[in-house]
C-alpha cells in the first residue's frame, strides 16, 4: 500500500462531551500518515482548548480557531490548508473504524479509485462489522444515480475518501442547510471512479437538534431550493437522472408532510407547497424503488390532505 497523507479535516463547535472519542478514534488509526485539522469554530465552552492540548500531543495535528462560521465555513477553512492527497470529513461528535483509513486506501489502491465510500452507521457496536471484501465499482453517472437515490452511496460528506484534487474548485455553501446534499452530487460527477465497500466504518450520534431529528421549522423549506439547483447542475451532463431526484423531491416532500401533520407547525403557504410537490411527483413517484408504505402515504395526502393530517396528527 502507498503512503500517500490523508488530510483528516474535523469541524469543532462546543463538543466537549465528545471530542476525545473522535479524537481517539482518528489518532489510533492503523494507517498513519494522516494531517488531523480541527477547525474550533467559535466554541464557548473548553472544546477549543481541547483541540490546542491535542496539537501538543501529537505534530500531525493542525488548529485553526475562527469565529463561529457554520459547519460549511468550517470544512472549507479546513480544505483551505489541507495539504494531504486525499480528504476524510469526520464530524467531532462522531467515529471511525481504526481502520477505517488503511482500509479505504486499500480499496484506492486495489481499484484506482478517486472516491472511497463505507457503510455509516447510528449503532456504535456496528463498526467493523460487514465486507470489506463486497466492493462496488461505479463511473460517475452510476456513483450520481446511487446518491440521488439513497442507495449504496449515501449524500453524506462523512463515511467517504476523496482524492483532494477533486475539491479544488469546489466548497460547501455558507448560506444553506443541506449543504451535503448541495455539494457531493459536484465532487461526484469529477470522479471517474467511485467504489463503496460493504462494511459499517463510520459511526454518527444522532443528534435531536440536527436538521432530521428536529420539528419542522420554516428553514428545512431549503431543500426544495437545494434540489433544484441539483437538478439544473445534472440536467444537461445526466439528464436520465432527473427523473431520479424528482422521486427524492416528492419522498422528501411526503416526510415533510408528515412532520408538519404531526407537530404545531402551522404556516399555511409551507403546507400548500407540500401538497402540491407530492401532487405533482406521485404517480412516477408509485412506480419508483421506494417503500411500499411511503407511496401509500404519498397517494393518501394527494387524494385527500385532510384525511392524511388525521392519520399523522399526534395520538391521546
Amino acid at each position: 500500500m502507498k503512503s500517500d497523507k490523508v488530510s483528516i479535516i474535523v469541524p469543532v463547535y462546543n463538543v466537549e462531551k465528545y471530542l476525545d472519542e473522535c479524537m481517539e478514534s482518528i489518532l489510533s488509526q492503523t494507517y498513519s500518515n494522516l494531517e488531523v485539522i480541527l477547525i474550533d469554530d467559535g466554541s464557548t465552552d473548553s472544546s477549543g482548548n481541547m483541540c490546542d492540548n491535542y496539537k501538543a500531543l501529537d505534530n500531525r495535528i493542525v488548529v485553526i480557531h475562527k469565529p463561529n462560521g457554520g459547519l460549511s465555513s468550517a470544512r472549507n477553512a479546513g480544505m483551505d490548508i489541507a495539504t494531504g492527497d486525499y480528504l476524510i470529513f469526520v464530524d467531532s461528535d462522531d467515529i471511525i473504524s481504526l481502520n477505517m483509513v488503511s482500509e479505504m486506501m486499500k480499496k484506492a489502491d486495489e481499484t484506482g479509485a478517486q472516491i472511497v465510500s463505507s457503510l455509516m452507521t447510528e449503532e456504535r457496536e456496528m463498526l467493523d462489522k460487514g465486507q470489506t471484501d463486497k466492493v462496488s465499482v461505479f463511473d460517475s453517472h452510476g456513483a450520481l444515480r446511487c446518491i440521488f437515490s439513497d442507495d449504496t452511496i449515501l449524500t453524506s460528506a462523512s463515511g467517504k475518501m476523496y482524492r483532494s484534487g477533486l475539491w479544488k474548485d469546489i466548497r460547501f455553501p455558507t448560506d444553506k442547510i443541506f449543504e451535503d446534499f448541495a455539494t457531493i452530487y459536484k465532487v461526484i460527477k469529477k470522479a471517474s471512479k467511485t467504489v463503496a465497500f460493504e462494511d459499517w466504518q463510520y459511526f454518527y450520534r444522532p443528534n435531536p437538534s440536527g436538521i432530521t431529528g428536529s420539528p419542522f421549522y420554516h428553514r428545512k423549506m431549503q431543500f426544495f431550493d437545494v434540489a433544484e439547483d441539483v437538478t439544473s447542475g445534472i440536467k444537461d451532463t445526466d439528464p436520465d437522472l432527473v427523473p431520479v431526484i424528482r422521486n427524492r423531491i416528492t419522498r422528501q416532500a411526503i416526510s415533510y408532510f408528515r412532520d408538519m401533520s404531526s407537530s404545531s407547525y402551522d404556516d399555511k403557504a409551507d403546507k400548500k407547497l407540500i401538497i402540491k410537490t407530492i401532487r405533482k411527483g406521485i404517480w412516477k413517484y408509485l412506480f419508483s424503488g421506494y417503500k411500499a408504505k411511503s407511496k401509500m402515504y404519498g397517494l393518501m395526502i394527494a387524494v385527500s390532505p385532510p384525511l392524511a393530517r388525521k392519520v399523522f396528527a399526534p395520538k391521546g
